[in-house]
Formats: structure tokens, C-alpha cells, sequence
């Protein structure tokens, strides 16, 4: 099990306030304005500017889709299938997972470019 303590101690920058929501899980705010949902010591769904940033750390873990299934927008979800994980977008259907991915509000995919 993770404490606060321990998974707080590798974030991004100084954080406003915490709260533990779940198993190894925690709500964090932080002073830039970001909002993340933090599994063990990994921002697994950072909200910031109007943007969804997914990130599993390399922890592509059952608990780990869970959580970030629970909180990203209801047009979206990341699923597996033969080991390999997608992303339910609204705009460009089911695409291949990768760390830093970015929806918006509504589950629309957004690339860079």
C-alpha cells in the first residue's frame, strides 16, 4: 500500500492540497492549476488547460485502466485486447494507446502538430 507521504514524493511541481480517493489512489491539486488522479507515484489522468493527459508510467495494469476509465469523459475508454491497449475517442474511434495521449472535455483525441 502506498502512503501519501511516499506517493507524493516524485510530483511534477508543489501541490495545493491532496486527498486519498481510493485504494494506492489519490486527487491531487496542484499550484500550476492542474488537477491529477495519482496511482502509486504516477499521474495516471493530469487535467490541465482544458486538456486529458493519460499516462500509465509503463504500469499498463488492470487497476490502472480501471481508475483512468472511472474519470475520463463517458465518450471515452481505454480498453485491452490481446495485450495491446486502445483508446475509445469520440472523434477518431479506437486508436492505439500511448503514455501522454490527450483528450479533450468530450473524449475527442487531440494531436500535436
Amino acid at each position: 500500500m502506498t502512503t501519501k507521504v511516499e506517493s507524493l514524493k516524485s510530483v511534477r511541481c508543489e501541490v495545493m492540497r491532496s486527498k486519498k480517493i481510493g485504494n494506492d489512489t489519490f486527487e491531487v491539486v496542484y499550484t500550476d492549476g492542474s488537477r491529477a488522479i495519482r496511482l502509486h507515484k504516477t499521474d495516471i489522468v493530469t487535467f490541465i488547460d482544458g486538456v486529458i493527459i493519460l499516462d500509465t508510467n509503463g504500469w499498463k495494469t488492470v487497476t490502472t485502466k480501471a481508475r483512468m476509465n472511472h474519470y475520463i469523459p463517458a465518450g471515452s475508454h481505454v480498453y485491452r485486447s490481446k495485450k495491446i491497449w486502445y483508446v475509445t475517442t469520440t472523434n477518431d474511434g479506437d486508436i492505439l494507446y500511448y503514455d501522454g495521449i490527450k483528450l479533450d472535455y468530450l473524449g475527442n483525441h487531440i494531436t500535436t502538430g
